[in-house]
């Protein structure tokens, strides 16, 4: 079902644009007041219009809505009374814009810690719009810390081994190819999407505790016709993981259940039995590199999610 898919969409010179669609930027967030000012700065000072920004704060207990509020007032800002995760942040804005989406705006799903570099999004939404097939771009993505090392270049997910990747990661990007292409996923840090998208989709899963959510979308969108556009001349930098820590056991253990998930739904049953070696290995091979490292907690909580997936268990946030 998947692999294969970064032969280039088109060659030859990209036609006028005209005048660019609004954009509709969604971004979510929960107790990340120090990330939000290089954030909505950046988008505001970007340049692209028409933008309207989305805030959906997740039942933050810091001043994050009352910053907003004062300091971008431009920005709309929606309350959740709780913690609705990634997907359900998202989709709380989704629903309070379904009735004024019209067919050629766009919508970019942007995580709070990330800055867009000015002309970004102009070439994001620009080769969107040139691609009939695509129904969901993705820019490319490097470490805010050191813009030079990409951190996504494009999603592959492997057909047989059910292992997914990120493309280019911890590479330099002069190195990286400029060309668009189509991709497996594209990761929910920076994701845009067409109303097409959104119209034969729906909403995100929220059945993904954390993590998996924006692969299942993409998924959804091949199985369904769509395609998803890597633009590596649209750019975005991420301040990686600074919500829960790149090397956390819940990050670990969260990621793991979702990667279950992910396999469960979108991979043939007849594929099972070659799955389960591969994963084995995958998952053994993480947690020895865990262990190697001294972070035999981090080690422990990967295989726990997984073991906790299969067996239907409750999600742990005791981790």
């Amino acid at each position: 079902m998947y692999g294969g898919a970064s032969s280039p969409p088109r060659a030859g010179v990209r036609p006028a644009v005209g005048v660019r669609p609004r954009l509709t930027v969604i971004v979510v967030n929960w107790n990340g007041r120090d990330l939000l000012d290089d954030c909505l700065a950046s988008l505001l000072d970007g340049g692209y219009r028409p933008l309207h920004i989305i805030l959906v704060d997740n039942g933050s207990t810091d001043d994050s809505v009352a910053h907003v509020r004062q300091h971008y007032p431009s920005v709309e800002v929606i309350v959740s009374a709780e913690n609705l995760r990634w997907a359900g942040g998202n989709n709380l804005a989704l629903r309070h814009l379904r009735d004024t989406v019209g067919d050629d705006d766009l919508l970019l799903l942007l995580n709070n810690d990330t800055i867009v570099p000015e002309g970004s999004l102009e070439r994001l939404v620009d080769a969107l719009r040139v691609e009939p097939r695509a129904w969901i771009a993705t820019p490319r993505i490097c470490y805010a810390e050191d813009p030079a090392l990409a951190w996504y270049d494009g999603g592959v997910a492997g057909r047989w081994s059910g292992w997914i990747r990120h493309q280019g990661i911890r590479r330099l990007t002069g190195l990286l190819p400029l060309d668009e292409r189509f991709v497996d996923w594209g990761t929910g840090c920076a994701l845009l999407l067409t109303r097409q998208a959104l119209r034969e989709l729906g909403e995100l899963d929220e059945d993904f505790y954390f993590y998996g959510e924006d692969t299942d979308y993409c998924f959804r969108a091949r199985e369904a016709g769509g395609r998803i556009l890597h633009v590596p001349r649209a750019l975005v930098l991420h301040k990686v993981s600074a919500a829960l820590g790149a090397l956390s056991p819940q990050k670990a253990y969260l990621r793991s259940r979702s990667h279950i998930i992910l396999l469960r739904r979108h991979w043939p049953v007849r594929l099972r039995p070659v799955l389960a070696v591969t994963q084995a290995a995958f998952y053994a091979g993480h947690a020895i590199w865990h262990l190697w490292h001294g972070r035999s907690t981090t080690a422990l909580a990967l295989v726990e999610g997984v073991l906790d997936e299969l067996r239907g268990a409750p999600v742990r946030s005791d981790l």
